[in-house]
């Protein structure tokens, strides 16, 4: 049974990256890697997915009934999720802000009413033949596959979250070192110009990756937007 929802969370997980890049990639254009890990996955859709199928199977007859279950579901979960993040990484993967009858950000109505439509659709159209094909792949081969996703799993989180802390601890230092440099900088202006400074402040500043980049623009994002308020 554990085997079955490793692959299944894996399945949905993908998919759910795939429609966010995808989108966000039109929308941008450029491409977007979305989601919180490395690797091509979204957590809150392979939790997702697997909680609607469990909890809202029986509503699938009745599809007035399963949309508000999925719509107020959908939004619980997701905000939930973005307050979790938010306090342990201090940013933001996605940001409503701007979007009118948003809740802080996390979660707005329009989203929420697309998740709804979303499980009308999917619920019956893929995810339930989804969970339907796992369950019927025989246990070895299962608890084969499930290792090895649960593997690359493991691995992908590890390597996230400490290249969030190394992030964390990359701006921290940042933050320290222009407290010390704040004093000398008017100084240093008179004495060797505004050029000097940029080339100055480049060479201290390290190759980032592009995920690196990708969080860097959000928390900064985050932190402008409380410093208006």
């Amino acid at each position: 049974m554990f085997a079955a929802f490793v692959i299944k969370f894996v399945i949905f997980g993908f998919c759910g990256w795939l429609w966010e890049s995808v989108l966000y990639t039109v929308l941008s254009g450029k491409f977007d890697n979305r989601g919180f890990l490395y690797g091509p996955l979204c957590p809150i859709y392979g939790f997702g997915a697997n909680i609607a199928a469990a909890l809202f199977g029986p509503f699938i007859g009745s599809p007035f009934k399963l949309f508000f279950v999925c719509m107020i579901s959908s939004a619980i979960l997701e905000y939930l999720t973005s307050f979790v993040l938010e306090k342990f990484f201090g940013a933001r993967w996605w940001d409503y802000s701007t979007i009118p009858l948003n809740i802080h950000g996390r979660i707005c109505l329009s989203c929420s009413i697309a998740f709804g439509l979303a499980g009308v659709i999917l619920l019956p159209g893929a995810i339930i033949p989804i969970i339907n094909f796992v369950d019927s792949i025989p246990s070895e081969p299962a608890t084969v596959i499930a290792i090895f996703l649960a593997g690359f799993l493991g691995g992908d989180t590890f390597l996230s979250i400490n290249n969030i802390t190394d992030l964390n601890k990359l701006m921290e230092d940042i933050e320290h070192e222009a407290i010390e440099r704040k004093n000398a900088a008017g100084r240093y202006i008179e004495e060797h110009g505004g050029n000097a400074i940029k080339e100055a402040v480049m060479k201290r500043v390290p190759k980032l990756s592009p995920k690196q980049t990708y969080l860097i623009k959000n928390i900064y994002s985050f932190t402008s937007e409380n410093k208006e308020k």
